[in-house]
């Protein structure tokens, strides 16, 4: 007798924001950091806090919140960094890092999770879409989006 085919998971970590939290597939976080001295990047856009020095490169810390339209978190040395990888079509070295409010969790899915309606979902280019997980709405960015942002 064959055994039922499994759907396979999906390893995800979900990024804590202010009033929303974004879901990430685990495979595209390089690692999450404490967060540190940020240099400023004079006349940049309002959601790019900074750059921080990360494993001898100079990374990009942007705020997702204020990227969709929000305020930026209020204490951003509780939260965390996560270095993410870089977009697809830049160079190896092109990381860059989300303020989140507290330590990532990982999650998981295998596409049995409710699709989040578009009413509950933040308003902007830079969602992809969202699921529903354990009740709560988990925003799914835009990578594309975000490629276009930080490279026009």
């Amino acid at each position: 007798m064959k055994k039922p085919r499994s759907r396979p998971r999906l390893h995800l970590l979900e990024i804590s924001l202010e009033g929303a939290s974004l879901l990430v597939p685990s495979a595209t976080v390089a690692e999450v950091i404490n967060p540190q001295n940020m240099s400023q990047i004079p006349f940049s856009q309002p959601w790019l806090k900074g750059v921080i020095g990360w494993r001898t490169l100079a990374v990009p810390v942007i705020s997702y919140e204020v990227l969709l339209g929000g305020m930026a978190p209020a204490n951003p040395s509780a939260g965390k960094i996560v270095v993410l990888y870089p977009l697809s079509g830049r160079k190896e070295w092109e990381f860059f890092g989300l303020l989140t409010n507290t330590e990532p969790r990982p999650q998981s899915a295998d596409g049995s999770q409710p699709i989040a309606d578009n009413s509950e979902l933040p308003d902007s280019p830079y969602v992809a879409g969202g699921i529903k997980v354990d009740g709560r709405v988990m925003i799914v960015p835009d990578l594309e989006a975000l490629h276009r942002v930080f490279y026009p």
